[in-house]
């Protein structure tokens, strides 16, 4: 655990244990889910596919992560997030690739023959295919499944899981045409890969759903699907209680049922609140006054990156932000009445400038 200097003979104060905005790694403190990591590692074992389906911040990466972290599998995370074309999923893939397999070179020795292989096939693939998105020139199926026969390469020497995050993103940021040839190509790819396990993760649940249980998706009924939801309140109460007692502090029930209330059942929001309420606290019990000290840093945060969000909009995004924030609760979103509230005179209008949120 890193710990603060010393001062003045006094006992060193630990770190904030609390952590939020980014994926638990290893080492990091993680509140266990006993039944899904059983599911994910079930999975692993058998060389499986499962979708994890939940809304954002639910731990999603970093159960994953965490979990496989000391297996015998070697994993390759690919982020989604923000997929720009074809040619951009495969750069993705074969970047993660060469980035897990190099940081398997040890320190002082040469590379095992194997792993040199891989690792020069990623890099003469990579030349191989420039990848520059050309909207007129659809991109050859065989590209698409040299990369993933590289991972079947990979997987010969050493069982590989990998893991698409936000795997909706090929549905929802491509166009039809091009989405349905990228899914057609990986599942007929994906179901010949005996030794490799596909885990798959989205927050978008909806259009992840289809792409799973659509008739006619090339993905119908080719995987399991496993709802990750927020994590049971005693076992995160039991964790925060835990992770407070690190730096000699101690939650009242009143204030541990104040956390919760304000930061609902998402276990990122209630890591960030309980960040704030462990900087604003100091060894001993923790009151209700250090929770109020701890949400006015937390909402003078949120005030400031607001301010940025709305000076760096234009006017027509600022008519869309001010038009939700008025209307929330009150108007369906995107109705009729909402966008006579925001000021559109058109749907295209409208969309044009939420676009960019």
């Amino acid at each position: 655990m890193q710990e603060y200097p010393c001062i003045s003979g006094m006992k060193p104060e630990p770190a904030n244990p609390f952590i939020f905005g980014q994926v638990l790694g290893p080492s990091a403190p993680f509140c266990s889910r006993p039944q899904l990591e059983r599911s994910i590692r079930e999975t692993v074992e058998n060389r499986q596919r499962l979708v994890l389906l939940g809304d954002r911040r639910m731990g999603k990466t970093s159960l994953v992560e965490h979990t496989l972290a000391d297996g015998d599998s070697l994993l390759v995370s690919v982020d989604l997030l923000g997929l720009a074309s074809v040619e951009d999923f495969m750069d993705r893939v074969l970047a993660r690739l060469e980035t897990v397999l190099s940081s398997k070179r040890p320190l002082t020795k040469h590379l095992p023959p194997a792993m040199k292989e891989a690792l020069s096939a990623v890099s003469s693939l990579r030349v191989e295919l420039p990848f520059v998105h050309v909207e007129a020139k659809p991109t050859k199926a065989s590209t698409v499944m040299q990369v993933m026969g590289l991972l079947a390469r990979v997987s010969e020497w050493k069982p590989l899981t990998v893991f698409f995050d936000e795997f909706q993103e090929i549905v929802d940021r491509l166009e039809d045409k091009p989405a349905h040839h990228l899914l057609g190509v990986l599942r007929g790819e994906i179901q010949r890969h005996d030794r490799i396990a596909y885990l798959f993760a989205g927050s978008a649940k909806d259009s992840l759903t289809d792409i799973f249980t659509a008739s006619g998706s090339p993905f119908y009924q080719s995987a399991r699907i496993l709802e990750v939801g927020s994590i049971p309140r005693e076992d995160m109460a039991r964790f925060l209680t835990t992770q407070f007692a690190k730096g000699s502090r101690t939650l009242d029930e009143t204030v541990l049922a104040a956390l919760f209330t304000l930061a609902g059942e998402n276990p990122n929001d209630l890591q960030q609140m309980a960040y704030h309420l462990w900087a604003r606290s100091s060894p001993g019990p923790i009151g209700l006054s250090e929770l109020r000290a701890a949400v006015s840093t937390l909402m003078a945060e949120i005030g400031r990156s607001g301010e940025r969000v709305v000076g760096g909009a234009t006017p027509s995004q600022r008519k869309m932000l001010f038009a939700l924030a008025l209307s929330e609760g009150e108007l369906e979103v995107f109705g009729s009445e909402f966008w006579e509230l925001a000021g559109f005179k058109t749907h295209q209008s409208a969309d044009q400038a939420i676009k960019p949120f």
